[in-house]
């Protein structure tokens, strides 16, 4: 995995203003995500969310948090929360994950316009290797 020089400014800055570390981010339009290890997400949204409002004042976009898992399956629950994730199907070395949710969360796990399935899909790929996800 690459990371530009703007990703790490900005994993910097999240650092500095969040005092967790980050090790991935992912830019949209509007919106920034960030991995951050296990066990950190707590620190890194803040009593009642504080932490979390001040970092997108500071990037002035909507800021989304993802905690890292050591198993594709774990990091994969952990991107399409809160959508419960009812079955994870990996097959060729973990290259194309098949995801079962409930047809009534099919929607929210794919996202408007596809952006959490593209971001999911991005950061797999980024992590783990994934070639192909789906939702199902």
């Amino acid at each position: 995995m690459k990371i530009s020089s703007d990703q790490i400014q900005l994993l910097s800055l999240f650092e500095r203003l969040s005092g967790v570390q980050a090790f991935d981010v992912l830019l949209n339009e509007d919106s920034a995500v960030f991995v951050v290890k296990s066990g950190d997400l707590g620190k890194a949204i803040g009593k009642n969310g504080s932490t979390l409002a001040h970092l997108e004042r500071a990037f002035g976009r909507r800021v989304e948090l993802v905690e890292f898992a050591d198993s594709l399956e774990g990091f994969l629950k952990n991107l399409f929360k809160p959508v419960k994730l009812e079955q994870v199907q990996i097959a060729n070395s973990g290259q194309q994950v098949v995801l079962r949710v409930e047809a009534q969360n099919k929607g929210l796990a794919i996202g408007r316009g596809g952006i959490r399935i593209n971001r999911a899909r991005e950061l797999a790929k980024r992590h783990f290797g994934v070639l192909e996800l789906k939702v199902m």
